[in-house]
C-alpha cells in the first residue's frame, strides 16, 4: 500500500511540475509586431483669408442721417483668428461682417463658439463686446459640423448705438474672433 501512495504522490507531483512548466511557458512568451503605419487623413480647418472687403463680406449702413458712410476691414492671422475694425460715425451706423471658415482638410470637423476678444471690453455676455457706444454682436458659425471641402458662415455685426444720447469720443473699435474645431464624431 505503500507504493501505491508513493507512486500517486509521485504523480501529483509530476502533474504540479506539469502545470507549472505550462504555465510558465504561456506567459514568458514574447509579441513581437513589426510594420509601418501610414495616417492619410489631413485636419485644415480655417478661415477663407481670401475673403477681406466687398458686398457680402464688409456691409456698411449708415445711421439716422446718413451723412457719413461707415467703414469696416478684416484681416487674418494663422488661419484661426480674425481683427474685425469698423469706423462708426453715428447713432443708428452699422457694418456688417460675414466670416467664412473652410475645412479644407478631409475630417468632418464640429465647430465650437467663438472667442470674442476686446480690448476694454465692457460687456459680460460671451459674444458680445462693447466699448462706449460701440458693440460687435457675435453669431455662431451655420452650420455646426462641417465635412471635407465645406464651409460654415457666422456674422458680426458692429453697431453704433442707437440710443446713444452723445456720439461720444469712441467711434472706431476693433475685435478679435477667434475660431476652434473639434473632430466629429
Amino acid at each position: 500500500m505503500e507504493s501505491k501512495h508513493k507512486n500517486a504522490l509521485i504523480g501529483a507531483l509530476l502533474a504540479v511540475v506539469f502545470v507549472m512548466a505550462v504555465g510558465y511557458a504561456a506567459f514568458a512568451q514574447k509579441l513581437n509586431i513589426n510594420g509601418t503605419a501610414t495616417i492619410t487623413s489631413t485636419w485644415d480647418i480655417a478661415f477663407d483669408q481670401t475673403k477681406t472687403s466687398g458686398a457680402g463680406v464688409v456691409d456698411a449702413v449708415a445711421g439716422l442721417s446718413g451723412a457719413q458712410v461707415p467703414t469696416g476691414s478684416i484681416s487674418y492671422s494663422d488661419g484661426h483668428n480674425a481683427t474685425l475694425s469698423a469706423e462708426l460715425n453715428q447713432p443708428g451706423d452699422t457694418v456688417t461682417f460675414t466670416l467664412t471658415i473652410e475645412n479644407n482638410g478631409n475630417i468632418s470637423a464640429d465647430l465650437q463658439t467663438p472667442v470674442v476678444q476686446m480690448a476694454g471690453d465692457e460687456s459680460d455676455e460671451a459674444l458680445i463686446a462693447k466699448k462706449g457706444n460701440i458693440q460687435f454682436t457675435v453669431t455662431s458659425p451655420t452650420p455646426t459640423t462641417i465635412g471635407e471641402s465645406d464651409t460654415a458662415t457666422m456674422t458680426v455685426k458692429a453697431e453704433f448705438i442707437s440710443s446713444a444720447e452723445t456720439v461720444g469720443t469712441t467711434k472706431s473699435a476693433s475685435v478679435n474672433i477667434t475660431v476652434d474645431a473639434v473632430q466629429s464624431n
